[in-house]
């Protein structure tokens, strides 16, 4: 089952269901980030961003960083895609039940097997590659870093969570294996889900994780119908005992992305952005803190500032109205107010002297910001009180980065297949000349 990510905030709804979080998570499954979810919230979410229908769990780990050694500074490196694959001997395992929670891997236990896989690597080619820990994060640079771990497989029969959100549950006798024999005080077997993320273009020198270190550990919250999955473990039977990309069950489960076939990342990739949560979650409506491009991570289990919920549903001008990256909506005059045309920010970060910036980093200083090589062109709306950028029409000069994270140009754009290039998110938004967006 793969993922995009959903988003990135600091809240755990298992660790920390009443307050922010220690430190910043990234987000997969079914569309709510909140503190308080509950197993209620992820059966009716408003939108997946995992391709299976039925699985309407969450998932998250700690956010991964770049760090520049020279500034302190720490950036969001950007999820390519997510997977979780569950395995197991089919009628010998036990479906989760209902709202069942767990952590795994705190501390680098060694069951949990979590490895950092680094694809055709070369060297880094940062600015300064120094890095004080390579003990999970390469100091090489990296065509893919494919991240992996694997949960407990060891069930207590009892608990859906327990006070340190680990005892319910235990790996097996033989280290870590599905079909390993449970232990007499955990001794129903459940499939042993193994979570992979991946990273394209990973760029080598130093990482962390949000947690500030490099341990890699993930939070479950199941939002299974513990009776559609028990089905499925019971009746799909396949030849897979371990993390293949090519054993489905789609008999069983309802894939949004079918026909299912074997097929390259991007290929992935695409096919999922087609039903990804519209509008996607605004982290804002939880928290307004800084979580990128900042020295000092957000830090402390119940420190911040959380925003209440909204006592009721969106109304529907929210669910139809602008992009949820809210410094856009504030720092710049509206198109009508500018007597111009339609005037919009690219949704798509782009590059900035190696470093990948967004719209609404430009919108919180514009005047500092705007007069910046191309930013203009790039993040019209934000900067038209600086530079009046909304009264021309123009291609973004910058390199921006799609939501594959492959870095294009809108010279790439014209080039070759404009017409479905342009179709790809955010893409008419960084290339409006282009992809015809300027009108008349």
């Amino acid at each position: 089952m793969d993922f995009l990510p959903l988003g990135d905030v600091r809240t755990d709804p298992i660790i920390n269901p009443d307050c922010l979080s220690d430190h910043v998570h990234t987000f997969y499954g079914a569309n709510t980030l909140r503190p308080e979810t509950t197993y209620e919230d992820l059966r009716n979410a408003n939108g997946n961003s995992g391709n299976v229908e039925q699985n309407k769990s969450l998932y998250w780990h700690p956010t991964v960083y770049q760090v520049d050694p020279d500034t302190g500074v720490h950036r969001k490196v950007d999820i390519h895609f997510a997977s979780t694959y569950y395995i197991w001997n089919t009628g010998a395992a036990t479906a989760f039940p209902d709202g069942f929670k767990m952590v795994a891997g705190v501390g680098g236990i060694p069951q949990a097997r979590a490895n950092a896989e680094c694809v055709a690597p070369f060297p880094c080619e940062r600015a300064n590659c120094e890095s004080e820990d390579t003990s999970f994060f390469p100091a090489t640079g990296c065509a893919e870093l494919e991240v992996s771990m694997a949960f407990p497989t060891c069930w207590d029969g009892v608990n859906l969570d327990s006070d340190d959100h680990m005892s319910h549950v235990s790996y097996d006798l033989d280290g870590g294996r599905f079909d390993g024999e449970c232990p007499d005080t955990h001794p129903v077997k459940f499939p042993e889900i193994q979570f992979f993320f991946r990273i394209i273009e990973y760029t080598g020198g130093s990482h962390t994780f949000a947690d500030g270190s490099s341990f890699f550990h993930a939070d479950y919250f199941s939002g299974w119908n513990e009776s559609e999955l028990q089905q499925v473990l019971d009746e799909c039977s396949n030849y897979s005992e371990a993390a293949n990309p090519d054993a489905w069950c789609e008999d069983f489960v309802e894939f949004r992305d079918a026909p299912k076939v074997l097929g390259e990342d991007d290929d992935i990739v695409t096919k999922l952005q087609t039903f990804q949560p519209n509008p996607p979650f605004d982290t804002l409506t939880i928290t307004t803190e800084e979580t990128d491009n900042v020295i000092n991570l957000p830090r402390g289990a119940c420190t911040g500032t959380l925003i209440p919920a909204e006592p009721t549903s969106p109304t529907s001008s929210t669910i139809t109205g602008a992009p949820s990256s809210a410094p856009n909506l504030t720092a710049a005059p509206s198109p009508s107010s500018s007597g111009s045309r339609n005037c919009i920010d690219s949704e798509l970060k782009f590059l900035l002297n190696r470093n990948v910036k967004s719209c609404s980093w430009v919108a919180r200083k514009p005047e500092k910001r705007c007069n910046k090589k191309g930013v203009a062109n790039h993040c019209p709306l934000s900067c038209h009180d600086t530079t009046g950028s909304c009264n021309v029409c123009n291609d973004s000069s910058r390199r921006f980065v799609l939501t594959t994270g492959k870095r294009k140009n809108c010279r790439w754009v014209k080039k070759f297949n404009t017409e479905a290039r342009c179709q790809r998110d955010g893409v008419d938004t960084s290339c409006q000349a282009t992809c015809g967006l300027c009108g008349d």
